[in-house]
């Protein structure tokens, strides 16, 4: 390997590239071992050249963008890390109503009373579809909110659900995020990607796999360069209050942290135990009394009980230590496997088996042949 990075070094360009490079300041939690090769690509073509140039060399790629949904191990990650900072908006007009949405049932149920999870969502909820619809093709790089904030000044809604969401738009569609009862397939068309045989072409959103917070890209080994949107012309005014008072209820969420740790309960799960809520968090704090406990630096946040953040000097083995024991628990008394919302890369399989077990055949599968893309 050694030998192989030295030759990928001598093919780069300098200015975009550093060597043995620590990613924890690239990431939100600001934990995370060093990178064989870390690189900047700025386009969709240097993107595109720089993975490929790596593939053929058997090199292993990760594709990263803002780093807010993921904890990288203390080892780092070996072989090519690339940040994704392809930035363009394409606007490209109005276009007929899509009737290719994916239906998700929502796993959101806030509560007011119990638990730190008090904001409240229903009384901005509103129906967009009968608005006229406008397609916008976005880089994979674009950063969400700044994204969010230019199409509204531009008169374009649609993504005001996903006010105080960081990240990236490639994250976005990575990981189908969702904001109150909306999920980002509502407004995607298609995404262009390149596939593990490099080759670019574009998939539907029907080949999406999307899901809740999941989608085919957690598997496939495919590079997200660009997606096409439906969005619309709507009521903008109300689209940007909408935004600035989700956001703000939100303000809760701790920014110290890679976002909620684990995926909501169902609402079948939700009524099976007669939670008052799905959430996460509510469990954490009342079933588990887990107020205050931490490992290391790693604390379960008093703000959102769902947040794992991280006090100071946190390592990745401190953080990961707090999830399984909230594993354990979950297990133990609830008899449920949680899933975890936050990417964990560069572990051994051995060290985080509790959250891959489910997909561990198409992760092994997966990760000796390829491209890892975490684009959040």
């Amino acid at each position: 390997m050694d030998e192989k990075i030295a030759t990928l070094l001598r093919q780069l360009n300098p200015k975009n590239t550093k060597t043995n490079e620590p990613l924890s300041g690239y990431t939100n939690l600001k934990i995370g071992g060093p990178a064989d090769i870390l690189y900047i690509a700025h386009d969709i073509k240097d993107l595109i050249n720089v993975v490929s140039l790596a593939k053929r060399m058997d090199i292993p790629v990760t594709v990263l963008g803002r780093g807010t949904n993921i904890l990288i191990s203390d080892d780092g990650i070996r072989g090519l890390v690339v940040i994704n900072k392809a930035n363009t908006i394409n606007i490209a007009g109005e276009k007929p109503v899509s009737e290719d949405a994916i239906p998700i049932i929502p796993r959101w149920e806030s509560d007011s009373q119990k638990g730190t999870f008090k904001y409240e969502f229903k009384d901005l909820d509103y129906d967009e579809t009968g608005e006229a619809r406008v397609e916008v093709i976005i880089d994979s790089g674009v950063d969400l909110p700044f994204a969010l904030r230019y199409l509204l000044d531009k008169n374009i809604t649609g993504l005001q659900w996903y006010a105080g969401i960081p990240g990236t738009i490639g994250g976005a569609i990575y990981n189908n995020i969702h904001g109150g009862t909306h999920f980002l397939s509502e407004v995607v068309k298609k995404v262009k990607i390149l596939d593990k045989d490099l080759h670019t072409r574009e998939l539907d959103i029907k080949e999406l796999g999307a899901d809740y917070d999941k989608s085919r890209f957690h598997n496939s080994g495919e590079v997200i360069l660009q997606g096409t949107f439906n969005l619309y012309r709507g009521d903008v005014e109300k689209a940007k209050f909408t935004a600035r008072e989700w956001a703000e209820r939100k303000k809760i969420q701790p920014r110290n942290s890679p976002g909620c740790c684990f995926a909501n309960l169902t609402q079948e799960q939700k009524e099976k135990f007669e939670y008052p809520t799905t959430a996460m968090g509510y469990v954490i704090e009342h079933v588990f009394k887990m107020t205050g406990f931490k490992i290391g630096d790693a604390a379960v946040s008093k703000a959102h009980h769902n947040f794992i953040v991280n006090e100071g000097k946190a390592t990745a083995r401190d953080y990961l230590a707090v999830m399984k024991e909230i594993y354990k628990r979950t297990k133990e008394t609830l008899d449920i496997e949680i899933v975890p919302e936050i990417m964990l890369l560069g572990f051994k399989d051995e060290e985080i088996k509790e959250f891959t077990k489910k997909e561990q055949e198409e992760l092994r599968k997966v990760r000796n042949e390829e491209i890892r893309t975490v684009y959040k």
